[in-house]
């Protein structure tokens, strides 16, 4: 094996994905079993998802699904000891995937307070909390966090807000502001900590919006065209793998030039 594929290989590593059953978390899943993880534990709310993702997915031996709410603090706890009991260590590599849209057209003026509260609980909380017990687990290896890569995905609308989607951009620059302030914190003691701002990408979150804001969305692209999940796999791939390993506090954007913020 030549070293640049070498350097893309993720051999022998153990990974706890949220947001897995489906769209990117399931594509970032896919792309981390093919470069060789170990293990790869799959969270989601829907029992039945999750099980339809991990036949999907074809590896058996190697895949393990955790239901539940990552808003709540017990699941994220839960999700981790998961891991540590059906691979033998804690997760090497985290991907905080779990995300929720708010109904489009909601002004701020006139969002309910619950509707606020509920996208913060999914999208900031969850990214938080499942942060919070997977860098804990990470320190508590041997070998402390050394080699270990934790990557929350954001979005485009983290980068550029726009009209009525006040809740959903809001927590996407959360979540980035939560990915540099770990990086500070946790990259001296050998955890990687990144963040991935995806654009508009063909996945289950972007078939539910209405066909004419789609389609907004497209035209807003350079390249004229919506991105693939296996393409935000594949960056989840590059920040968890050595190929990844200067890469400390980054938010790398893949949205076909939706945002114009570089």
């Amino acid at each position: 094996m030549n070293p640049t594929t070498a350097a893309f290989r993720v051999d022998g590593k153990v990974c706890l994905i949220t947001g897995g059953a489906s769209g990117l978390g399931l594509a970032g899943a896919r792309a981390l079993l093919d470069a060789g993880a170990v293990g790869v534990t799959l969270v989601d709310m829907n029992p039945t998802t999750l099980a339809s993702a991990s036949a999907s997915l074809q590896s058996a031996d190697k895949v393990s699904t955790f239901a539940g709410d990552v808003s709540k603090e017990e699941v994220n706890k839960g999700m981790v000891e998961h891991v540590k009991e059906r691979w033998g260590k804690a997760p090497e590599v985290m991907v905080l995937c779990a995300g929720i849209s708010q109904a489009y057209q909601v002004p701020l003026a006139e969002m309910p307070e619950e509707v606020w509260d509920k996208v913060m609980a999914v999208n900031l909380k969850g990214s938080f909390l499942g942060l919070k017990h997977a860098a804990a687990a990470m320190l508590a290896n041997p070998e402390g966090g050394k080699g270990c890569s934790i990557i929350l995905i954001s979005s485009q609308l983290g980068l550029d807000g726009v009209p009525n989607a006040g809740a959903y951009s809001a927590s996407k620059f959360a979540v980035r502001g939560l990915m540099s302030s770990a990086a500070q914190e946790l990259g001296p003691k050998g955890i990687r900590v990144n963040a991935i701002a995806p654009g508009p990408i063909d996945t289950p979150m972007l078939r539910d919006w209405p066909a004419e804001k789609r389609d907004d969305l497209c035209g807003q692209c350079t390249l004229g065209r919506f991105g693939k999940a296996e393409e935000i796999g594949q960056t989840i791939l590059y920040l968890a793998s050595p190929a990844g390993a200067y890469a400390n506090g980054s938010t790398i954007k893949v949205d076909g030039q939706w945002s114009k913020w570089c």
